[in-house]
């Protein structure tokens, strides 16, 4: 029973209609319809989408399925839509073998991953946009897998053309975990910020509106007393109330759950199995699967669904061979009365007949739905044997999670079960070995709770200490080896016997572990030559390129090469062997090859391979991973040679997608706001010192970022220096950490030379002490290696009062040289200081305009700032060419209107401008004139001309 008219939702038809005015004006937008269960969401977009004939609509639904989550049944469902909608032609040649997985009747031929798959996706999206005006429905986001998600992210934050995503969205779900609740949460939230995203939240009916549509449903067939129970009973929800409706007021029916379970005992029995199968098999709900499952005539089966339609339970689509509950809330209710024993049949029944009919549902969800039926149907032995089935599909198509928990049902069944290996045709050691790779680059969490489940006690006691050396090394930083599980890892090297053992994936996860071994143990380079013959051998299999890139890494970081440089030059070797330069695997050691050439000085070398690679990233919103990868390192290299508008570009495009704030290069970004803006809220880092960071931030950066942003606190920056300094590991990743030492040095020489005479001189000096002796231990890579010991030597000289003139000259050089550009603005600035000491101000002042006009093009607060302070003190330029100078183009455009007594507001609507823009372009007005505030600012502004 539908109401021939929406009650109460015009306001909110009017805001769908107007978003599909500006998506056919080639402004794509985002509405998320929210709202509890029977507050009308799929109700109000139907209304709102009728009568569209000349768009394209395709919708595709999430299962809220007993069964489990399918990964990209919300895709498959899309494109089921689009084929049946537009024809066989509506995919072209290409799109159709891209996306064979998702597919009926279609196979995916050679390896297919997932980034592919999503990727043309998008693509398909993008074309068809560009065509005509596309509206995407995503009925229930909520339930929808974590791929869905990240499309419907990436769509709306990135394509371009004519579209709509629309996605409905429950508020309210009870079954929903904690962890599932703040994850949705969050992504909605995300979303919602988004300028394209507009929400539409349903509210529940008012008691008026509440009896218009009880009007419209009955007309005055009801009496009083029973509108009046049917108001107070539905609470304005208006599925209750269409379901309390149609009960007619019944005594005994107080809510939809009630009405629910009637309609279902109302049901003839043929009709009451179909309810039940079809509540158990949502998600992949099919007539011509329906009527194998329960085992019904065609004829039998049109009576059933005949009755469970005109019951008002079930709905059908003949054209398209669906059928479908016609409201959540139903299949909720159909699910909760059934019994444990009916549950487990109906699972079972599910599987055997997805098992027997190949073709109708796309091939890779559908032997997901068979291993989720199988787990579900509480058969240990054949959920097993469909997980492993499944793990082809799920590695194309699933998240690293869905993998994951599927190689966990696997390892807590192994020991339940008679001969497994006879079953599946898999040892239990190739088992652990191939989840172990999967579950590697994912969650921790995944990983803990994979290796949690390996049956520790079938395995053979080398191979059970190397499983508890995988789950300790999971707990690692980027970039950073723990010390505390070098034993542990020499006693599995002790027990294992690397040259008579099985030459397999499991043997090469082990081989890796070389690299936790003691410098001088030459075990070390031994496994990993092993480790390069046995991934040759595997090199047929789909795992063997992952498998031979993890070994590259693994002997890029060995000690066989004396230099980043030597690494770097293996790398570009094996790289240029390896077949696809597109996979993630082979992206990320493109990614420590810009590392190995930025740390030795080669940074034109390093910037293109980065560039490159970047590129080769279609969409790098779909591999977060390694786009961090590669952006964190690209970046540094682009830092240093003084293309910050390169770097803040990448970083700050980036940000958005990672899932937290703490990542290496979020620490990338809050040092480069030092060097520009010269300062950051440290705080959220400074709470992680020497602790666990979620977002998986290397230690080394998060002590570096607090401690530059303490340098106006340099005792405190001490402080946090010194824990590099003590800390023996942390010091061995030298070539990083040269660059705090530098930093460190010029803030205790510029501190002594500015002030003349330091309060703390003792605890200064001793640091510089320490800084000394440390770096005497670093080794000293490429050019680089040869620039900043000169360096650190000329401040030195600085901080002793000695004549630093000559060390600071050819640490200018050196950074000429390499083309580190921020390090000879300092260095410039500090020539400029030493010459006026020693009273050369024709070269003070040469040295002074050379660091300001470089500060100025890196838009260098601090470095501006340290020149203004030396013009000053030593009386080297006039104020107004001082100021005149500094200001950037669009910053006199601001200072003009801030003359005016313009509010931030008014100046950045004058200039198209986000407010926040217009706030920092008056901060960096009032730092340059040295104001204390705007009217200040103004007036300093007019007295040195820079004001008609």
């Amino acid at each position: 029973m539908a109401p021939a008219r929406l009650i109460g939702r015009d306001d909110d038809v009017a805001i769908l209609r107007d978003a599909i005015v500006s998506a056919r004006a080639e402004e794509p937008r985002c509405l998320l319809v929210t709202g509890e269960a029977g507050i009308g969401k799929s109700r109000l977009v139907r209304e709102a989408l009728t009568g569209m004939d000349d768009t394209l609509v395709v919708t595709g639904h999430g299962a809220d399925m007993s069964t489990g989550e399918i990964p990209f049944g919300v895709l498959a469902d899309t494109l089921r839509d689009l084929l049946h909608r537009r024809g066989a032609d509506a995919l072209t040649a290409a799109e159709r073998t891209a996306l064979a997985p998702l597919l009926p009747g279609s196979v995916p031929s050679g390896h297919v991953e997932r980034v592919q798959v999503l990727s043309a996706f998008v693509d398909l999206l993008q074309r068809l946009c560009a065509e005509q005006l596309v509206v995407w429905v995503v009925e229930d986001l909520h339930w929808a897998d974590s791929a869905t998600r990240d499309l419907v992210n990436l769509a709306v934050r990135t394509l371009r053309g004519r579209l709509l995503v629309v996605a409905t969205v429950r508020t309210d779900d009870p079954e929903r975990t904690a962890a599932d609740e703040v994850a949705l949460t969050s992504y909605v939230a995300g979303l919602a910020r988004l300028p394209r995203t507009t929400v539409v939240p349903l509210t529940r009916l008012t008691p008026e509106e509440v009896r218009a549509q009880l009007l419209e449903l009955v007309g005055s067939g009801l009496s009083p007393a029973v509108a009046t129970r049917i108001e107070q009973l539905s609470d304005g929800v208006p599925f209750v109330v269409e379901e309390l409706a149609a009960a007619r007021g019944r005594p005994e029916v107080a809510t939809a759950s009630n009405v629910a379970a009637g309609r279902l005992a109302r049901l003839f029995p043929e009709a009451r199995r179909l309810v039940e199968a079809a509540a158990v098999g949502e998600g992949h709900l099919r007539i011509g699967l329906l009527e194998q499952v329960v085992d019904a005539t065609s004829d039998e089966l049109d009576v059933a669904l005949a009755e469970a339609v005109r019951s008002g339970i079930l709905v059908t689509d003949n054209t398209a061979d669906a059928v479908a509950f016609r409201h959540a809330l139903l299949r909720e209710a159909a699910d909760r009365e059934l019994g444990p024993g009916a549950r487990r049949s109906w699972h079972r029944r599910w599987a055997e007949v997805l098992e027997a009919s190949p073709g109708l549902l796309a091939s890779d969800p559908a032997a997901l739905a068979i291993a989720e039926h199988w787990h579900h149907a509480r058969d240990v032995r054949r959920s097993v044997e469909a997980a492993l089935a499944a793990q082809p599909a799920a590695e194309r198509i699933a998240s690293v999670t869905q993998q994951a928990q599927l190689f966990c049902r696997v390892l807590e069944g192994w020991s339940r079960i008679d001969d497994p290996e006879s079953l599946t045709g898999w040892t239990l050691r190739r088992v652990v070995a191939d989840a172990v790779a999967v579950a590697g680059p994912g969650a921790l969490a995944d990983g803990y709770a994979l290796l949690d489940a390996v049956p520790l006690h079938l395995l053979a006691e080398h191979e059970r200490a190397a499983v508890q050396l995988f789950r300790a090394l999971w707990g690692e930083a980027k970039g950073e080896f723990d010390r505390r599980f070098r034993d542990q890892a020499a006693h599995v090297f002790d027990l294992y016997d690397w040259f008579s053992g099985p030459r397999d994936l499991f043997t090469v996860h082990v081989l890796l572990c070389a690299t936790r071994l003691r410098r001088d143990d030459p075990r070390a380079q031994q496994a990993l030559e092993l480790g390069t013959v046995i991934t040759g051998e595997l090199a047929t299999t789909d795992g063997g390129l992952r498998a031979r890139a993890r070994v590259i890494e693994a002997k890029s970081h060995s000690r066989q090469f004396e230099s980043p440089a030597a690494a770097a030059d293996f790398l570009e070797h094996e790289l240029a062997c390896l077949p696809d330069r597109s996979d993630n695997y082979v992206l990320l050691l493109d990614g420590n090859l810009v590392w190995c050439r930025a740390v030795c000085g080669e940074h034109r070398s390093a910037q293109q391979v980065g560039a490159q690679a970047l590129a080769r990233l279609k969409h790098p919103q779909l591999s977060l991973g390694v786009w961090e990868h590669l952006v964190e390192n690209h970046t540094f290299s682009l830092t240093c040679t003084g293309d910050w508008t390169g770097a803040r570009a990448l970083l700050e495009e980036s940000a958005p997608w990672w899932e937290d704030d703490l990542r290496s290069s979020n620490v990338r970004l809050d040092l480069l706001d030092i060097r520009q803006r010269g300062a950051v809220d440290a705080e959220k880092w400074r709470a992680h010192i020497g602790g666990d960071i979620p977002g998986g931030a290397a230690q080394v950066l998060v002590r570096h970022v607090v401690a530059a942003a303490g340098e106006g606190d340099p005792a405190g920056a001490r402080e946090t220096y010194r824990g590099v300094w003590t800390d023996r590991e942390l010091r061995r990743l030298d070539d990083y950490v040269w660059l705090m030492v530098v930093d460190a040095a010029r803030m205790e020489a510029d501190a002594a030379v500015g002030a003349g005479v330091l309060d703390d001189w003792d605890d200064a000096r001793a640091h510089l002490d320490t800084i000394d002796v440390v770096a005497g231990d670093f080794h000293r890579h490429g050019a680089l290696g040869e620039v900043w010991p000169l360096d650190l030597a000329a401040q030195l000289d600085r901080f002793h009062g000695r004549d630093a003139r000559a060390n600071l000259e050819a640490a200018l050089a050196g950074w000429e040289r390499i083309g580190h550009v921020p390090d000879a603005a300092v260095t410039h600035l500090s020539l400029a200081e030493a010459h006026a000491l020693h009273g050369d101000r024709e070269s003070a002042r040469r040295h002074l305009s050379t660091g300001r006009e470089i500060a100025t093009r890196l838009d260098a607060l601090p470095m501006l700032k340290r020149a203004d302070a030396l013009a000053e003190r030593w009386a080297l330029a006039s104020r107004e060419r001082r100021t005149s100078d500094v200001l950037t183009g669009r910053e006199a455009e601001v200072l003009a209107l801030l003359a005016e007594g313009r509010t931030n507001a008014e100046i950045a609507d004058t200039l198209f401008m986000s407010p926040k823009t217009a706030s920092v372009h008056v901060s960096h007005i009032i730092a340059k004139l040295g104001a204390a505030n705007r009217t200040e600012a103004a007036a300093t502004a007019r007295r040195h001309g820079l004001l008609p």
